[in-house]
């Protein structure tokens, strides 16, 4: 699982409940979590551990940063380069978790499911349209057990 979830935290989105998604999924043996983020590495992993949700990330910990690419497409793809290399046996799914136009696109770029969470920025019609067809938009994420029907746990 990889996914961009977070920085609707930065950005005050308790509301959307991305702690309690992160805690469900950092449960389940057959799930990693990473992250995406235009961020620097460093400053991005100190923005999970201030908003205490560092701990449902992956140990050890991966993902795509700012510090590896300007274009949030690539970093999809580095991120999973990484997971890959961490978690042999490889993937049955990815999944990009964001809240913007830019996130849809990267998550499809970077060869994810892309998932689009409405936080208000954007609306669901303005996330469904930067898709190239494949994604899949939420209004938010209360649906914690319709999020995990779409991952097939």
């Amino acid at each position: 699982m990889l996914g961009s979830m977070p920085k609707m935290l930065e950005r005050g989105w308790r509301c959307f409940l991305v702690e309690s998604l992160l805690q469900e999924l950092s449960s389940k043996e057959n799930v990693a979590i990473g992250l995406v983020t235009g961020n620097l590495e460093e400053i991005a992993w100190m923005k999970m551990e201030s908003l205490d949700i560092k701990k449902y990330f992956t140990a050890p910990n991966f993902g795509g940063f700012g510090s590896d690419h300007i274009d949030r497409g690539y970093l999809v793809k580095i991120a999973a380069e990484r997971a890959e290399k961490l978690f042999h046996g490889g993937f049955d799914l990815r999944v990009h978790v964001g809240d913007t136009p830019n996130d849809i696109r990267a998550g499809e770029f970077g060869g994810a499911l892309a998932v689009g969470v409405c936080t208000g920025a954007f609306s669901k019609e303005q996330l469904e349209q930067a898709s190239s067809g494949g994604a899949v938009v939420f209004a938010d994420l209360c649906d914690i057990e319709g999020f995990m029907r779409l991952l097939g746990i």
